[in-house]
């Protein structure tokens, strides 16, 4: 049974969990989470791989649902910045951009000019997807997210895509965006989220641990993260093209 929101929240979780099969049996990703969302507070959210973070950002746009609790909003909510997995494949770029515009009631000639300009994708706008390098992709998926004016915008890790001046663009057009909006971002490590974030939370182990001014939450996280292992000296770290929802 859901309650009412007070004025201040606009996004209300209350005791949700969410699991998934694997070779061992369910493994639950998020157990027993409730927290309160309050408007013009940006909120980073902090966590290793597996800490739950991720699927607590789909559960908060709505792209999946809980086993079981609630979750209530009372604003509109971007999808993940950068998300691919609403492009269909077969359709154009400008098609994705025409179908995805209705769906969230914007001005279709509008996003499809502000998407065609900043993906810079030139005649591949009206190529069918599947022709698209990962880079065109995550153009076409970053300029539909910077297109789409939403109150609340969630960001799953802050990837860089294409050269210097556009990964500059992106993040110029995403601070322009964001204000006088909410930010929710997760993340791993907190370089980006202390350009945009107030006050974070810490997940670990598919719960929230802590919660707290973004300085503090930081030391928090910090001291208790453990320390990434070193990359083999032989191989490279490859360069990272597109946004991939993970189970984290």
């Amino acid at each position: 049974m859901e309650t009412a929101m007070d004025q201040d929240t606009i996004i209300s979780l209350r005791n949700v969990c969410k699991g998934y099969r694997s070779k061992k049996g369910i493994r639950r990703i998020l157990d027993d989470v409730s927290f309160d969302f309050r408007g013009g507070e940006n909120l980073a959210i902090l966590g290793g791989n597996g800490s739950g973070k991720s699927v607590l950002l789909r559960m908060i746009c709505g792209m999946e649902l809980p086993d079981s609790g609630t979750v209530q909003r009372a604003v509109s909510i971007s999808y993940p910045l950068g998300f691919a997995g609403g492009i269909s494949s077969n359709m154009t770029g400008r098609d994705n951009v025409r179908f995805i515009a209705r769906i969230y009631g914007c001005d279709v000639p509008d996003v499809e000019r502000f998407v065609y300009d900043f993906s810079e994708l030139g005649r591949s706008f009206d190529l069918p997807v599947v022709t698209y390098a990962n880079s065109m992709r995550a153009r076409l998926s970053y300029g539909i997210s910077m297109a789409l004016r939403c109150d609340v915008y969630v960001v799953d890790e802050m990837a860089a895509v294409g050269d210097v001046n556009f990964k500059r663009k992106c993040l110029e057009v995403f601070a322009e965006r964001s204000r006088g909006a909410t930010i929710i971002m997760a993340a791993n490590a907190p370089t980006t989220v202390r350009r945009f974030c107030s006050h974070g939370v810490i997940m670990q182990h598919g719960a929230m641990a802590h919660y707290g001014p973004l300085d503090e939450t930081i030391a928090r996280y910090t001291q208790s993260a453990p320390a990434p292992a070193p990359a083999p000296a032989a191989e490279a770290e490859p360069a990272v093209d597109t946004v991939d929802a993970e189970q984290s």
